[in-house]
């Protein structure tokens, strides 16, 4: 048990009290100060600064006149309230439970943190005037809870830069490092950054001081995605029913915030990609998301996260069941309907609806069985045209089949070969000239289709004719590549033989 604890400060993080009380004791080891605090060596939450472990042990070796509890710790002490402002009640305790005892459990993790594109600051920030302010009025200084928000860049009291200091907040090695002349100074930093950029993040810091100091409020996700739901619909960035005007939603955003702003808050937006964090960010998923996204979220939508942990009730995405009872006389829209069918008598229900083309749809929709008594099905059949003198079409087609046999066997090139499919794409026709009603005509594509055999014969002397034309040396192979037919058929070899020796 110790004997004594430092006056502790307001939102002043228990990592800055140990700090303190370090420095009072005079102590230079580590691991003895991590035990004599809480009976352990190198487990207390330095595991974490934000994030403190094993705070029951803590409060145990406290004086017995303290009365400082572990939840007063964790609630005013730690990041807790601002990392499990969003998460629901359940998660929230388990968060806490986890830095009551020593269970090992990474609490980053817990929070989202681990996973998190939007990550904490690698170092302990401070406001340089607040700096100056405690040294002049306390004569020490300590570390605040406020400068480590993700996302913070302005002080909202002295609306300064916060800067960083010289202790390195993500290495547990670290030792335990007063906020003193020695980490901080209460030199101004440059504030190069436009009047836009400064409003944006001030107004950001005041919805982040609330969750910090205020909210002890949990709501479920599904509870928040709704709320969103309903704030979209309002400001016309949703449907009736729920469903997001997703590109317009991001332009809207993308317009709100200035692209440099973004960056800076760890949250930039790519229109074009599919998985953007906007995107996904109100789906109903059990994905944790940062609270300083959700506060981007709700400051694009000019809401106070103070509306959103108030509200009780939320609708989100509901069924929109639509009005279609009709808004004119139902007589009055017959009387035209049956005006439309006695001007166009002749006209079938397709013609109807083309020259009616918002009246069908109305009588369709809300007057359907009248309008199946009263339209008629079909239209006046036209006569018949005349049947196909077939007789007459034969002896036609075929003075054509003799004209086209007659110019594929005088085509230039390789021959092609006599057979009815090429005979008609020479005459240009369709496949009714196949038709069986053309006996004449088909009797004649019998006569003159050529077998495979003697197609084969004419394709080689063509071969041999061209060679000799042009003074080629004769050989099987080559007739055999110059007539097409590849090297390898020894039955067309044969055959080129024979006539080759003719």
């Amino acid at each position: 048990m110790i004997n004594f604890l430092p006056l502790i400060y307001q939102d002043e993080l228990l990592f800055s009290i140990v700090c303190r009380y370090k420095q009072m004791c005079g102590m230079l080891s580590k691991r003895a100060l991590e035990w004599d605090l809480f009976k352990i060596y190198n487990r207390m939450g330095r595991k974490s600064v934000l994030f403190p472990q094993n705070l029951s042990a803590f409060i145990a070796n406290l004086p017995p006149a303290s009365k400082l509890s572990v939840q007063e710790v964790i609630l005013n002490h730690t990041m807790y309230p601002f990392y499990t402002a969003f998460l629901s009640r359940e998660k929230s305790d388990l968060v806490f439970n986890g830095m009551v005892k020593e269970n090992g459990k990474s609490i980053e993790t817990m929070v989202g943190m681990a996973g998190s594109k939007v990550k904490s600051d690698n170092y302990l920030k401070y406001c340089p005037l607040c700096f100056k302010e405690d040294m002049e009025k306390l004569g020490e200084s300590y570390w605040r809870r406020l400068p480590q928000i993700p996302g913070a860049l302005y002080c909202p009291k002295h609306q300064v830069l916060f800067k960083n200091s010289n202790v390195v907040i993500t290495d547990s090695r670290n030792d335990f490092l007063c906020a003193d002349e020695e980490t901080c100074n209460a030199d101004l930093t440059e504030d190069f950054y436009s009047n836009q950029v400064r409003e944006l993040n001030l107004k950001y810091m005041e919805n982040a001081s609330y969750l910090l100091f205020r909210n002890q409020a949990r709501k479920e996700l599904s509870f928040i995605i709704k709320f969103y739901i309903d704030k979209l619909r309002k400001k016309g960035f949703a449907s009736k029913g729920g469903t997001l005007y997703i590109a317009k939603l991001l332009e809207a955003f993308s317009y709100f915030y200035p692209s440099g702003y973004l960056e800076l808050m760890q949250s930039s937006i790519d229109v074009k990609q599919e998985a953007n964090w906007l995107r996904l960010f109100v789906r109903n998923n059990n994905k944790n998301r940062s609270p300083l996204r959700h506060i981007l979220f709700l400051q694009f939508l000019e809401i106070g996260v103070e509306e959103l942990f108030e509200s009780n009730t939320a609708i989100g995405k509901r069924a929109v069941v639509g009005n279609r009872m009709p808004s004119y006389s139902i007589g009055e829209k017959r009387r035209e309907w049956l005006k439309l069918i006695e001007a166009n008598p002749e006209a079938n229900r397709s013609e109807l609806k083309r020259l009616g083309k918002g009246l069908h749809t109305w009588i369709y929709a809300h007057d359907k069985d009248w309008y199946d008594e009263v339209t008629p099905k079909t239209k006046i059949r036209k006569e018949k045209t005349e049947t196909v003198d077939w007789e007459k079409r034969d002896e036609t087609c075929l003075v054509l089949a003799k004209k086209a046999v007659e110019k594929l066997l005088h085509t230039e090139g390789k021959p092609i070969r006599i057979v009815p499919s090429n005979i008609r794409r020479t005459i240009g026709v369709k496949r009714w000239f196949l038709n069986d009603n053309l006996v004449k005509t088909q009797q004649y594509l019998k006569e003159v289709t050529e077998d495979i055999e003697s197609y084969r014969v004419r394709k080689i002397k063509w071969a041999i004719d061209e060679m000799n034309k042009n003074g080629e040396r004769l050989t099987v192979y080559k007739i055999q590549l110059k007539a097409g037919f590849g090297g390898g058929n020894k039955k067309i070899k044969s055959l080129i033989q024979y006539i080759s020796e003719k």
